[in-house]
């Protein structure tokens, strides 16, 4: 008896390893694209799934933490969204570091909504604004880098730069300035920027070769944080333009 069951489990064993090496294909599949547009009925039982996730997520990304006074945009070689997010960079970087920063620089791409409407800004739109894990960093620069930096922002066509100023002209910066003073060739500045850029980011490998100060601190938490103050304080978030980046004559 003992030899029978033997042999059963010899033969299970080879039809089952011998299955195990076979492909498997599907004898035919069909597939096709379905267009959402606004008219698009509701599928109650994929939003089923979901409403219960976004309910719990709304709780957290709609509460409003400041007020803003216009609307502002993105916008080539300046514009008001851009001078906010620099600004921002600035302040929260040289709170972050203790130090003085002469100046900030972030990359036009690193902003990811094309505006912001005048009223109630939420959490949510720190989040859309600034959807990367990137932090606060700084950097220390020569006042001839400062200028290949500039250079290298004018052939992009601007950036978003908060104590720095140009003009644009045939690609490159001219009349650089640094918190309204001349750039000096042979002075140091301390510059603010996300990680991204520091390691080379957007095409500025050059930056990659430059010590780092690491804050730890996301640019999305600095974003919130701002904003939290300032209505603390009883003040509207605003930004203007003031000619920071501008093409020469």
């Amino acid at each position: 008896m003992l030899k029978v069951y033997s042999k059963i489990f010899f033969i299970g064993s080879i039809i089952v390893m011998l299955s195990a090496c076979k492909t498997y294909l599907p004898i035919a599949h069909t597939n096709s694209l379905e267009k959402v547009i606004k008219f698009t009925p509701e599928n109650e039982s994929i939003k089923s799934y979901y409403q219960p996730y976004k309910d719990s997520l709304d709780k957290i990304m709609k509460i409003p933490i400041a007020d803003l006074t216009d609307d502002i945009t993105k916008k080539m070689p300046e514009s008001t969204l851009g001078n906010l997010m620099a600004d921002m960079l600035k302040i929260k970087t040289q709170e972050a570091i203790g130090k003085n920063v002469d100046f900030s620089v972030m990359n036009y791409g690193g902003i990811r909504m094309a505006s912001l409407t005048k009223g109630i800004l939420n959490i949510e739109h720190a989040y859309l604004l600034m959807p990367f894990d990137n932090y606060l960093t700084a950097q220390t620069l020569s006042g001839q880098q400062v200028q290949d930096f500039c250079d290298s922002i004018a052939v992009k066509g601007g950036w978003p730069v908060s104590g720095l100023s140009f003009q644009i002209k045939d690609k490159k910066a001219i009349d650089v300035k640094v918190n309204n003073v001349p750039l000096n060739s042979t002075k140091l500045y301390l510059m603010a920027t996300n990680d991204y850029v520091a390691n080379g980011g957007d095409g500025m490998t050059f930056l990659k070769t430059i010590p780092t100060i690491q804050t730890g601190k996301l640019f999305r938490d600095a974003i919130i944080e701002y904003w939290k103050e300032q209505s603390a304080k009883g003040n509207k978030i605003s930004s203007l333009l003031e000619n920071r980046i501008s093409y020469a004559k």
